[in-house]
This record gives structure tokens, sequence and C-alpha cells, in this order.
């Protein structure tokens, strides 16, 4: 059956048990939704997936074991097509441009309408562009932020490789864990470190944090976060190399047969 004429099937994640079995239940009462189960946090959801397949899922943002941002990082690497929609109380812009990057499909309040819901949900099975007044200030509260960003980086005089040693920094690694991250040698992190609190004008490293984020150069985030940007960065730097090495294989193979 196509696609667009089956009814879309649906799955709930969120941790307040009363607020779960409303949403469940109005969710029942939709025509057009396949209710397919709940879950209570994110690893739940992960383990009843495996034998109840879906394409839409409603994810809470904060639970306990395995919250919304985790479990949808946890959908796009299995490069799962299931269709993700955050609902969430938190009227954050900087979450909510966070989450549209990370790749949910939308982004509802809790406080929306049920028609809203609907719509959402039908446009996002369909691979319609869906988007509402959250999701398109924070797109344009992120453009903002950039361009004051750049602004900042550019009147400092701070390139591209200074702003990754600010952030290495600021995330609270020492000159021997950036020197094995970048990588380079400890002597050329240390001058670089000199080099950029002489611009940034400043003379210690709480000072150099402080001004970091003063000048919005730096969002402090939790050592989960990091950790996963970093096991992110380094899968993606695996796979290029994996992908150039296969194409380089193709070329020596199509060289060799010539």
């Amino acid at each position: 059956m196509a696609k667009n004429c089956s009814r879309i099937k649906v799955a709930l994640v969120e941790d307040h048990e009363v607020v779960r079995n409303a949403i469940a239940l109005m969710l029942t009462k939709i025509p057009a939704l396949e209710f397919v189960f709940d879950a209570a946090n994110g690893q739940e959801f992960l383990e009843q997936l495996k034998d109840n397949p879906i394409d839409v899922v409603l994810l809470d943002l904060e639970m306990p074991v395995l919250n919304g941002i985790e479990t949808l990082k946890a959908l796009k690497k299995q490069e799962s097509s299931i269709k993700v929609i955050i609902m969430t109380m938190h009227k954050d812009l900087e979450i909510a441009f966070e989450l549209l990057s990370f790749g949910a499909d939308a982004y509802l309040l809790k406080e929306c309408s049920t028609r809203e819901m609907i719509e959402a949900i039908e446009c996002v099975h369909s691979e319609v562009e869906y988007t509402n007044a959250i999701m398109n200030q924070s797109l344009l509260h992120n453009l903002a932020q950039t361009r004051k960003r750049n602004s900042r980086a550019d009147y400092l005089s701070l390139s591209q490789r200074d702003l990754k040693l600010l952030k290495l920094i600021c995330d609270g690694f020492s000159s021997n864990e950036i020197a094995d991250l970048l990588p380079t040698s400890k002597k050329n992190i240390d001058l670089l470190r000199t080099k950029l609190m002489k611009k940034m004008e400043v003379s210690s490293a709480n000072e150099l944090i402080r001004m970091a984020i003063l000048n919005k150069l730096y969002t402090p985030r939790s050592n989960k976060e990091i950790i996963l940007e970093l096991e992110d960065e380094k899968n993606e730097s695996m796979e290029r190399r994996l992908k150039n090495l296969r194409e380089n294989s193709v070329k020596i193979l199509g060289e060799g047969l010539e």
C-alpha cells in the first residue's frame, strides 16, 4: 500500500506518566494514525522499536536514562528513516535550533493544538517541509548569533584554528589532550594558546574562558555533550578516510586495467 494511503504508525516517548497517558489516548482517537507504543525514556523506546516498526516518533526532550537529544543521535547513527518530532515545554530558541541541526524533523511545544500536532506528523511523514513559529524564530536567532560571533571573531582576528583551540580550552582540555585531538605537539599548542590570549587581551585561562563566553564565542555544555561531539567528529573523520581509501583503490585498480 502506498505510504500516503496507510495509517501513520506513531510512537510516543515521554517520562511523565500522566502526560504520556493523556497524549497516548488522544493519538488512539485520530483516524489517520496508528498508535503503536509508548515509552518512558529513550532506552525503553529503542528496545521496543526492535519489534515494533513505526513511521514517526513524538520525542520528549528531558528524560532519565536516555534523553531526547541522545535518542535522536542514536536514531541518526542507525541511519533510521523514522521521522522525529520533538515535543517539549522548552521555548529556548538555541535548544530548538540544536535539535533541528541534529536532524529532528519538527519541534513542537506541548502547549500546541491537536491540529498542529497532526499537521506536523502528516507533513514529516509525507516528507513535506514543515515549520512553525518557534522553528522559524530559532533559525533567525541562530543566523543573528552567528553573524555576531563571526563579526566578533573577525574583530579579534581569530582564525578557525583559533576558534577550535578556544573551544577545546573552554571545554576543559589540557595542552597535552588538545595536542592529541588536533593533532600537533604540546609545544605548538602552548604557543597557539599564548597567541590566542594576546589576541583576546587576557592574561589567564580563566579570563580567556570568561571572555569567550561574554563574546558568544563559546557556549558551555555538559561533559556528556562534549564526549558525544568528539565521538561524532572521530566517526566522521574515519568515514572520510575510508571514503578516500575506497576512491583511491578504485582509481589504482582502474589505472592497472588500462
